[in-house]
């Protein structure tokens, strides 16, 4: 018993030397606030969800970043977060005729479905497979 006491005492020591603090989109400090419950009450939002923001599992909650904070120094700016795509890059798509031989090349799928009049939802669901293609012309992506 004696061990999970003192993991008790560490870690109410531990929360009373963070503050949570809202920063605007840009980064600047707007208010610090002494736990995540305070917090939540005061924005109207659970506590999960500061929570979940200041882990940066979401990056805002009411237009405002969250970080947890040490309460000896609170930076009044902060970098903002930015949201990390899967990838940047765009895919070239080929067009391939009847016989399965290429057509024409495009350098991203937008171009694409603009040449062919396709939507390009459509042709995204059609080069995932998820729709089948007419039988006029199919799309694949290009390995690079």
């Amino acid at each position: 018993m004696y061990g999970s006491e003192e993991i008790l005492c560490w870690y109410m020591a531990s929360e009373k030397d963070t503050l949570v603090a809202a920063y605007t989109l840009k980064g600047k400090l707007v208010k610090t606030y002494p736990s995540a419950i305070k917090a939540a009450k005061v924005r109207h939002v659970f506590k999960r969800t500061i929570d979940r923001a200041t882990r940066g599992d979401i990056l805002t909650v009411k237009n405002l970043q969250w970080r947890r904070v040490n309460k000896d120094n609170v930076p009044l700016f902060i970098e903002p977060l930015k949201k990390v795509n899967a990838s940047n890059s765009k895919k070239q798509v080929a067009k391939l005729d009847e016989n399965g031989n290429i057509a024409e090349i495009y350098s991203s799928l937008s171009q694409a479905a603009k040449a062919n009049h396709i939507d390009p939802h459509t042709l995204r669901d059609r080069l995932s497979g998820k729709y089948s293609s007419n039988n006029k012309s199919r799309f694949i992506f290009i390995n690079q």
